[in-house]
Order: structure tokens, then C-alpha cells, then sequence
């Protein structure tokens, strides 16, 4: 497959994953910001992906993404009144972009690097 054929796969996957015309889903596009999922749609797009292109997804970090899906109004409330953010908003924000997808795709492994210290064990 070429490259030009993959990316194109790929993009009607991410326009049809996510409910959007192809025509705005370009190799830049950030699935989720650009997008506006979240949550447990980031996770099933990403887990959805490695399995129609083979690739490897478990080194994926959602955290580095989106938020989870469901959060405790208490743990809410603690952090807005404390004025702290939540665990997951103090990680930095990593885009996957239409073309790490493509990249993903052409090596069957998730190409995203994550930063080592912020690492959830």
C-alpha cells in the first residue's frame, strides 16, 4: 500500500471513528482536540486503530490524551476547592495527530513517546 493510500485510510477511519466529513481530517488533525472526544472515545478510537491497522497499542498512555470518562462529584469538589488540578491535568497534553497514526500504521507499533517522569505505574 502507498503511502498516499494509507494516509487515506487512515483518515476515513478517524472520519468515521469520530462522525466528522473526511474532508476535514488532514494529516495534522488532532483526533481529540480538533475532534472533541473524550474520554472513553479517545479509548476505543486508539483500540479500535490497532486492531483494523495491526498495530501495537499498549504502550498508550490515555492520560496524556483525555481525562476518564466518570469522576467522583467529591474528588471534584476537593480539587476546586483546594484549587488543585485533577491528577490527569497536571500531565502534559501529547495531540495524536492523523500523521502519527499513519506512522503507527506503517510500523505496526504506537509511535507516541510519552514523558518518562510523568509515568503512572
Amino acid at each position: 500500500m502507498s503511502d498516499d493510500e494509507l494516509e487515506l485510510k487512515v483518515r476515513k477511519f478517524v472520519a468515521e471513528s469520530v462522525g466528522m466529513a473526511l474532508p476535514k481530517i488532514v494529516a495534522t488533525t488532532d483526533v481529540v482536540e480538533d475532534t472533541r472526544i473524550y474520554g472513553q472515545d479517545v479509548f476505543e478510537l486508539v483500540a479500535d486503530f490497532g486492531k483494523q491497522f495491526q498495530v501495537d497499542v499498549t504502550s498508550f498512555r490515555w492520560y496524556h490524551h483525555t481525562g476518564p470518562e466518570a469522576i467522583s462529584i467529591f474528588y471534584q469538589l476537593r480539587c476546586l476547592f483546594t484549587f488543585t488540578k485533577m491528577w490527569w491535568e497536571r500531565k502534559t497534553y501529547i495531540p495524536i495527530r492523523v500523521s502519527d497514526l499513519v506512522e503507527s500504521a506503517r510500523r505496526g507499533v504506537w509511535i507516541i513517546q510519552y514523558p518518562e517522569h510523568e509515568r503512572v505505574a
